[in-house]
């Protein structure tokens, strides 16, 4: 893949642009009114006003976010949507969370009161007379995030909202992905706690002393975020884990959802898609598509989709009337921001059909279970090529995946050559039977293509710190191993013991096509995957992987049926370097001789066998964390 530096620096050269207009007076002459909205504890929240042309009262979305909303109600992020609403009468208002911007309070990372402010927000507009009394929140990451959390709190003004990757739980998705401190992400955070403070010069020359004063008191030296976060390292060690958002809290949101994820999400992951899954499929549409961390508000395409919903349901539109699929699947999603396909289907969730392929001696994956034992081995951690987003860049590429795979550092199991597409779909279960001379180790795994051309397309990821392995058996599918991660379920392996164990691969939707094969890497997190360097056991160790009858090492993973509708074709194969954040990097390695072909998709009522095997696994590791138990 190759990379134009120019690209590089049209995108600086964009963000100092973009800067400079939020900081201009310029960027504000559109702005009907500012100022400080009350909250029933006296804090005071900045708000900033767009208002359309003509007569009010006026429907509202709100950008409620912890990124200066306050100051600019497009959040940067809401910049193509916001306009788009104004030209069809619709307010756009923004709203600086506590503690940030020039909002009053003090930053506390994932605060419970985030949403009931959110909820007084709501309310505060819906009896401002410029307001007609309906409400709709918007806007992607931090400002999807808070329309989650207010939206469970059921604002009677509220009517819509339009989350663009969020998370969906706090310690899965961002703080400990697989039980390893996303040590990235959190310092990143501890920069934005003053992320208002240019603000604060530039309101105080326009008259308004308060934003200075509101920053002075927002720092709390008890709450920097990654100090914090490293001290609550276990589910149980913080109520926010659980109670701030989680799965189990979207069943409570009771207006209409358009939600987007992004597969290949740099920043906070897929993994939310589970969280939507609980939400009511009557008022639910949804878009997956492949790509970085909120680049999909630059397509012209999901823009109208966007404003089309808001619109719709700010006037009052009901759900049974809103002329969109239930989902959308855009795949090829490109640097130019259009999709390359969309697939279709009138239907949320979606159900896919659960296949195994099986780790045979030789190395490859079939479907077929081994009736041959095999051990491959890897030193931990050598680095494994892992992918770097620049995260001040827009359209950012993940770089050091290029990086050529290092003998002895991973694990390599491929399929042979596909016959046909074999379209993946969901979250999947490396199911793993490990050892090592060693109390710990971490595990990374990934999926890749392995084109025609023998170049490798990054696909997805997964983690799991191997002492996190105890599995949630009531929440946990063949397909999706969800960890309990509390601290009372700790297991050490015990050195060179065989131990089984399940790493999660985040959800994707991706089409491996005919001719390509299907590779599971399996290595050390070690080096940056998009915007994460999770903080690895640094303990030096070598690992097997063991493969055989009685270790049966394996992916589990979801086929989609076929969608119900393809409206752009699929063509060929993109080029490489022009699928947003699926890098391709040179293959070192043929797949096995063969080719391997599926039957037809099934009901999914028809299971195969792959399911049986993974609740089998899960009754292993059970019996084998309540023999140590017993031990203890």
């Amino acid at each position: 893949m190759s990379v134009d530096p120019r690209r590089g620096l049209r995108a600086v050269v964009g963000g100092l642009c973009l800067l400079l207009a939020l900081l201009s007076s310029g960027a504000r002459a559109q702005v009907a009114s500012s100022g400080y909205l009350p909250l029933s504890d006296g804090t005071q929240l900045r708000y900033s006003l767009y208002l359309p042309a003509g007569e009010g009262p006026f429907p509202v979305t709100l950008v409620y976010s912890g990124y200066n909303a306050g100051n600019n109600p497009y959040d940067i992020s809401f910049g193509g949507i916001g306009p788009m609403l104004l030209e069809r009468g619709i307010a756009v208002i923004g709203v600086s969370l506590r503690g940030t911007g020039c909002s009053e309070g003090v930053w506390v990372p994932f605060e419970l009161r985030w949403g009931p402010d959110g909820a007084e927000v709501v309310d505060w507009i819906a009896r401002q007379a410029w307001s007609d009394g309906n409400v709709a929140m918007a806007g992607v990451s931090f400002p999807a995030i808070l329309s989650l959390v207010t939206a469970v709190q059921r604002p009677p003004a509220l009517r819509a909202i339009l989350p663009m990757v969020p998370l969906g739980e706090l310690y899965r998705d961002v703080a400990y992905p697989g039980g390893l401190f996303n040590l990235t992400f959190a310092g990143a955070w501890t920069l934005m706690q003053n992320v208002g403070t240019p603000f604060s010069l530039f309101e105080t020359l326009q008259g308004d002393t308060h934003c200075g004063t509101a920053i002075l008191g927002q720092n709390d030296p008890r709450h920097v975020t990654v100090v914090e976060a490293a001290s609550i390292p276990y589910t149980d060690s913080d109520e926010r884990y659980e109670k701030f958002l989680s799965p189990a809290l979207f069943e409570r949101i009771d207006v209409p959802v358009l939600g987007q994820v992004g597969w290949q999400d740099e920043q906070l992951g897929s993994r939310a898609w589970h969280a939507f899954e609980r939400l009511d499929p009557a008022r639910t549409w949804m878009l997956g598509t492949n790509g970085a961390h909120g680049t999909i508000v630059n397509s012209a395409r999901f823009r109208d989709l966007a404003a089309d919903f808001l619109e719709h349901f700010l006037r009052g539109g009901r759900p049974q009337d809103f002329e969109a699929p239930r989902l959308q699947i855009w795949k090829g999603f490109s640097t130019d921001f259009e999709p390359a396909t969309i697939e279709t289907y009138d239907r949320w969730p979606l159900q896919p059909e659960t296949l195994t392929l099986h780790a045979q001696a030789d190395g490859s994956l079939r479907p077929e279970r081994p009736d041959a034992e095999a051990t491959f081995g890897y030193l931990y951690p050598l680095p494994a090529p892992s992918t770097l987003t620049a995260v001040l860049v827009p359209n950012p590429t993940q770089l050091t995946y290029l990086l050529p795979v290092i003998p002895g550092g991973s694990v390599a199991l491929t399929t042979p050559v596909l016959v046909d597409e074999l379209r993946v779909y969901g979250p999947a279960s490396a199911d793993l039977w490990i050892s090592a001379p060693a109390l710990d180790v971490d595990v990374q795994v990934t999926l890749v293509e392995v084109r025609p051309d023998g170049r490798e397309m990054f696909v997805q990821r997964g983690w799991l710190r191997a002492s996190h392995r105890a599995l949630d058996v009531e929440r946990s599918t063949p397909r999706l191993p969800l960890h309990t991660h509390r601290e009372a379920d700790l297991q050490p392996l015990e050195p060179g013991e065989i131990t089984p164990l399940r790493v999660e691969l985040m959800p994707v939707a991706h089409s491996f096509r005919a001719g390509s094969a299907l590779r599971l890497y399996i290595e050390a997190p070690l080096g940056f995957s998009g915007f994460r360097q999770l903080a690895l056991n640094p303990l030096p160790t070598a690992v097997s992987v063991h493969v055989g009858p009685q270790t049966p090492t394996r992916l589990v993973f979801g086929r989609a049926p076929a969608p119900e509708s393809v409206p752009l074709s699929a063509g060929a194969a993109p080029a490489c370097g022009s699928v947003e954040n699926q890098p391709c990097r040179y293959s070192l390695q043929a797949a096995p001789d063969g080719q391997l072909g599926f039957d037809a998709p099934r009901d999914q009522s028809s299971a195969d066998g792959g399911v049986w095997n993974a609740w089998v696994l899960m009754l292993a590791l059970f019996l084998q964390q309540l023999r140590r138990r017993c031990v203890q």
